[in-house]
């Protein structure tokens, strides 16, 4: 039934489709399509559209029933006390470290060579004076422009209505107070850290060598003077705006109507106290760690030779003094800008119509109870997997030499067993 009345619906637009086709298209550009409605003022013939019906009011809500309190939540149970650690064995000393030998003496390094004296650059040939540059003609004077045409006045705006004050917002129910914090307990004092070893001083550094002397460089040549730049020529007097067109006043914005009276929220029940929270056990106190050994002294370093000392630098040969660069013609003054006109008044906008009275809400009506979730059927058994097939053996590798055996730890004691929700 479906297929065939799809079908049905294919055909009677595929021929809806044709038949629009067959109908030749409007040329460009097309008669004009009348987009607005005449008026009743215009065509009195036509009747006035009549009023809309009164909607019935809504049925009132209800009163939503108060709710259950919560159930008072048993105490928890106190944690066993854990026993005591003991203490750590002395850890054995350090064995000394042998003494290093002393470093063989550096030997001397040769002097550097002195460097050759280097040849005289030629004079640079002295460039020839820069042409003048050819004087700018004078710029036209522009013409005058017309006067700007006088701006059409503006309609005036209809006067817009006050906007209603807001309503009320209801008071929130008071919030129970919270329950007070335990104290917690103070933390131990943890034991004195030993101070760290003195470091031995690091030795000087060497003298670095001097280096060696720079023959002077020869005197930079003298640059040409430039040439001064010509007198630019004076900016034509810009004409005088046209004043701006007066606008016309703004109209006075009626009062805004006043809204119904909103109806006041329902008060909500007071929530119940939470119960109190069961205070923290104390922590047991940590047991003082041993002293850890003193560590032996570094060997003292030999001291290194002295560098050879490098050759003085030279003074660098000074400047030449730059030209005084030419002083720029003065810019002509701006002309000074037309005061603009102060803005025309709005005009009075007309009177909105009042609004009708909004009836009051209905009170929703009462909700049907959900019904129970029927029970989920039980997951069938996963089959079993196939057994893996067995690796092929690996051959032996060599074993490994014995490793020095470490200190034994003391053992630490059991930790108490936690308690389950299930047992509260």
């Amino acid at each position: 039934m479906v297929a065939a009345l799809a079908g049905t619906s294919l055909a009677y637009a595929v021929t809806a489709d044709a038949q629009d086709h067959t109908t030749p298209p409007v040329p460009y550009p097309g008669p004009p399509v009348q987009t607005a409605q005449p008026s009743t003022a215009t065509h009195p013939d036509k009747p006035s559209h009549p009023e809309h019906p009164e909607k019935p009011a809504y049925p009132e809500h209800p009163e939503k029933p108060a709710y259950p309190e919560h159930p008072v939540k048993p105490a928890y149970p106190e944690h066993p006390v854990k026993p005591a650690y003991p203490e750590h064995p002395e850890k054995p000393a350090y064995p000394e470290h042998p003494v290093k030998p002393e470093y063989p003496a550096h030997p001397v390094k040769p002097a550097y060579p002195e460097h050759p004296v280097k040849p005289e650059y030629p004079a640079h040939p002295v460039k020839p004076a820069y042409p003048e540059h050819p004087v700018k003609p004078e710029m036209p004077v522009y013409p005058e422009k017309p006067a700007y045409p006088a701006h059409p006045v503006k309609p005036a705006y209809p006067v817009k209505p006050e906007m209603p004050a807001y309503p009320v917002k209801p008071a929130y129910p008071v919030k129970p107070e919270m329950p007070a914090y335990p104290v917690k307990p103070e933390m131990p004092a943890y034991p004195v850290k030993p101070a760290y070893p003195v470091k031995p001083e690091m030795p000087a550094y060497p003298v670095k060598p001097a280096y060696p002397v720079k023959p002077e460089m020869p005197a930079y040549p003298e640059k040409p003077a430039y040439p001064a730049h010509p007198v630019k020529p004076a900016y034509p007097v810009k004409p005088e705006m046209p004043a701006y067109p007066v606008k016309p006043a703004y109209p006075v914005k009626p009062e805004m109507p006043v809204y119904p009276v909103k109806p006041a929220y329902p008060v909500k029940p007071e929530m119940p106290a939470y119960p109190e929270k069961p205070a923290y056990p104390e922590h047991p106190a940590k047991p003082a760690y041993p002293e850890h050994p003193e560590k032996p002294a570094y060997p003292e370093h030999p001291a290194k030779p002295a560098y050879p000392e490098h050759p003085a630098k030279p003074a660098y040969p000074e400047h030449p003094e730059k030209p005084a660069y030419p002083e720029h013609p003065e810019k002509p003054a701006y002309p000074e800008h037309p005061e603009k006109p102060a803005y025309p008044e709005h005009p009075e906008k007309p009177a909105y119509p009042e609004h009708p009275e909004k009836p009051a809400y209905p009170e929703h009506p009462e909700k049907p109870a959900y019904p129970e979730h029927p029970e989920k059927p039980a997951y069938p058994e996963h089959p079993e997997k196939p057994a893996y097939p067995e690796h092929p053996e690996k051959p032996a590798y060599p074993e490994h030499p014995e490793k020095p055996a470490y200190p034994e730890h003391p053992e630490k004691p059991a930790s108490p067993e936690h308690s389950s929700k299930s047992s509260w």
